[in-house]
């Protein structure tokens, strides 16, 4: 055989692979280092970096279990556009109609400007009141619901005295006559007759009708 016969020796294990001693190799002798503790390193390797990759996969699956389980907070319901409250005081409960005050001093400048006066012994109001009258009317009519009490009034002299309770309740009624003619609800005017008990300054501002509300 070319480079001699197989030469018995031994075997001695170092690091990093085996070692003939003594005698020739296979391939002519000398010392040879086997290969085999260099490729057992390999699937050693291989083993971690799939441990790595698969560890790696794990830990993504699971993050991505935990976000997708994390409860979501419901997002605050939207105030609607209705149940707006307005700025401003709160309007009184159990209010519905116009304000009574307000209403009031309408009036009172209504019937500062166009007194409702009446003649000494007369029920019928004199020709300067009807455009009070007529003035009056549109005020309640733009303001329905307060209770309005139309109240009739004679001086304390120059009329009848004995029947001026009478003569007062007449004023009153005819005023609410021509209220009602003007287009304010029938029925929602009360006529009281109050005599001479609230004079004024004079007997002609005496002989008067005077609108409440409320």
């Amino acid at each position: 055989m070319t480079g001699g016969g197989h030469h018995r020796g031994r075997v001695t294990g170092v690091p990093g692979g085996a070692h003939w001693w003594g005698g020739r190799g296979p391939s002519g002798g000398g010392t040879h280092a086997a290969p085999g503790g260099r490729r057992s390193r390999v699937p050693m390797v291989l083993g971690l970096l799939a441990v790595l990759v698969v560890g790696g996969a794990a830990v993504a699956v699971a993050l991505t279990r935990g976000s997708s389980e994390i409860p979501q907070t419901p997002p605050a319901p939207a105030a609607s556009a209705g149940s707006a409250a307005p700025a401003g005081s709160p309007r009184p409960a159990g209010r519905t109609g116009p304000d009574t005050v307000v209403l009031q001093g309408t009036i009172d400048e209504v019937l500062a400007a166009a007194p409702l006066r009446f003649a000494a012994d007369s029920a019928t109001p004199v020709p300067e009141a009807a455009g009070g009258v007529s003035r009056v009317a549109a005020v309640l009519r733009a303001s329905p619901g307060p209770p309005v009490t139309v109240e009739g009034h004679t001086a304390p002299a120059g009329e009848d005295v004995g029947d001026a309770q009478a003569l007062s309740q007449q004023r009153a009624e005819e005023v609410v006559r021509r209220l009602e003619a003007a287009g304010v609800p029938a029925g929602s005017l009360t006529a009281v007759g109050v005599g001479p008990a609230r004079p004024l300054a004079s007997l002609e501002a005496s002989r008067r009708v005077e609108i409440r509300v409320g």
